[in-house]
């Protein structure tokens, strides 16, 4: 049991480092730039799976649980989901890269998210499964409003406890599986932006 939440441990921290876009910046040039805003959308075909936001909109409105997939299907429910997420994302990349961007070249970062799959525990325990997020983040000229750097469709992934120990540690020990799969690609971002 021990090896395979070991295995998939490795497998998910292997999959979250897996970036392919070119950052073609150079190190003297980023560090000119000041992030000035996080924005965040969705593309129109982005797929959100995320049990545990569904819940927490339908007890927003005081429904039973049962009902929950498909309140949140509802206008109301999609916009508390995504508006969540944005929120989510938003405060990941300030806090990543504000302290970080300290250079005098206004920049903005258009984040436009695809996907977003949060494997439920029922899906872990029976299947298996990680958390994913697959994003687009474009790095913009505040000013001018150009295209500076794309990270296009890339994906970030968070580890998940596989089998029923697998979902009894992370509920123990992890944090929410949606903020650690934004946090992972925040890094990410990070990391290949500034080069670390």
């Amino acid at each position: 049991m021990f090896r395979r939440f070991l295995l998939s441990f490795l497998l998910g921290l292997s999959l979250a480092g897996c970036v392919t876009a070119s950052n073609t910046l150079a190190p003297d040039q980023v560090a000119t730039m000041r992030l000035q805003s996080v924005s965040v959308s969705f593309s129109p075909s982005a797929r959100i799976w995320w049990g545990d936001g569904e819940r927490a909109f339908a007890a927003s409105k005081g429904l039973p649980l049962l009902a929950a997939e498909e309140a949140a299907k509802s206008p109301e429910g999609q916009a508390f989901l995504r508006g969540t997420i944005a929120a989510k994302l938003s405060q990941a990349f300030e806090s990543h890269l504000k302290g970080e961007l300290g250079g005098t070249r206004p920049v903005r970062l258009d984040i436009i998210v695809r996907d977003l799959d949060i494997a439920s525990a029922a899906q872990r325990i029976l299947l298996g499964g990680h958390h994913r997020l697959t994003a687009d983040v474009n790095l913009i000229d505040a000013r001018s409003g150009a295209l500076i750097l794309a990270f296009s469709e890339q994906n970030a992934m968070a580890q998940a406890g596989q089998g029923i120990g697998g979902v009894l540690v992370d509920n123990m020990f992890l944090g929410e599986p949606i903020d650690r799969v934004i946090q992972n690609y925040a890094t990410q971002y990070r990391n290949w932006l500034l080069r670390k």
